[in-house]
């Protein structure tokens, strides 16, 4: 039997999420809720039940008509379809600010309870030991042109911004692992939309609104990059030391 389901709020329960957007989007967040409801109520025999997030490994949503439907995967493997009544936003924090998302506009959530925490915890060691003074290299920004060219260097830019369909979200540039740009075009809707990567595993579409982005090059040469020009850039690409070309002496011959 189909149950139907009815949202109802609880208590805190910190969530950490994979959420896909139908656009192709992919948000990690923190504090992940609908609208502060972290449980499903739903119709059993007997009367109505709950179902609480922590049981469950991930909901992706379908839609029939105006009906929503939620195929549900439970942590023990058991998998389940229920019928949505209400729906609200999705609400939570990403490392650049706080996330809203229309319900409609969700694919897939995958729920990962503390396992963003834990990832950040073992990254505040390499940080610190940056701080404190790290020998190794540190990475330069790689852009490829539209003919083919590829420049080297660090990105005049403190963050980047990108405008998506769910608002505008800035990023710092130390958060960003790759950027593509899409072609623009003379009508809007004909327009490639941008998609940006975090190294975090976030990634968006939507459009860069700079003009141009300013580089200095590896020569100590600054120049300025009219966006169009741009394919892709990638950000702080690890560079190999330069191997050092020992000379040994040749075996000496005899006389």
């Amino acid at each position: 039997m189909i149950a139907l389901l009815i949202l109802f709020p609880v208590g805190v329960f910190a969530f950490d999420a994979r959420l896909e957007t139908v656009d192709g989007d992919v948000y990690q967040i923190t504090d992940f809720s609908m609208d502060g409801r972290r449980t499903f109520s739903i119709d059993q025999e007997g009367g109505i039940g709950r179902l609480d997030w922590k049981e469950l490994s991930s909901f992706e949503i379908k839609q029939s008509g105006s009906n929503y439907w939620v195929e549900v995967q439970f942590t023990t493997g058991k998998k389940d379809t229920l019928r949505l009544r209400q729906h609200s936003f999705f609400k939570g924090r990403s490392d650049f600010g706080h996330v809203n998302i229309p319900f409609e506009k969700v694919k897939k959530v995958s729920l990962l309870p503390d396992a963003v925490g834990e990832g950040k915890k073992e990254d505040t060691p390499l940080e610190e030991t940056t701080l404190q003074g790290d020998s190794r290299p540190l990475g330069v920004d790689r852009v490829t042109l539209r003919n083919g060219d590829i420049l080297m260097g660090d990105l005049v830019a403190d963050s980047l911004t990108i405008r998506t369909i769910y608002g505008t979200v800035v990023f710092n540039k130390t958060d960003i692992s790759r950027v593509s740009f899409g072609k623009g075009a003379k009508l809007q809707k004909d327009a490639e939309k941008d998609v940006l990567i975090s190294k975090y595993g976030d990634k968006l579409s939507g459009t860069v609104p700079e003009s141009s982005l300013r580089m200095k090059l590896r020569t100590d040469a600054y120049i300025s990059i009219p966006r169009e020009h741009i394919q892709e850039i990638e950000f702080g690409i690890a560079l190999e030391p330069e191997r050092k070309i020992s000379r040994e002496p040749g075996p000496q011959t005899a006389h």
